[in-house]
């Protein structure tokens, strides 16, 4: 399966905010500043997951129209 540029910069994206998590960790940051960041890190794998799903849904519906079509 090919991912759009959307779902790859997204990926990127979530990579960098975990990053980011483990970096406050290290340096010590509040909990609450790290809980925050966390959720947020979350809340991205949430929005990820979702495009990656649809994803999978236009492709299969893409082939079963293919099929039903004879292509």
């Amino acid at each position: 399966m090919e991912y759009p540029k959307s779902i790859q910069n997204r990926i990127k994206r979530v990579g960098g905010q975990v990053e980011g998590v483990k970096k406050m960790i290290v340096q010590g940051e509040s909990g609450d500043k790290v809980m925050t960041q966390l959720q947020a890190s979350i809340s991205s794998l949430e929005s990820l997951k979702t495009e990656l799903i649809k994803q999978q849904m236009k492709e299969s519906m893409v082939e079963d129209v293919k099929k039903s079509l004879g292509l």
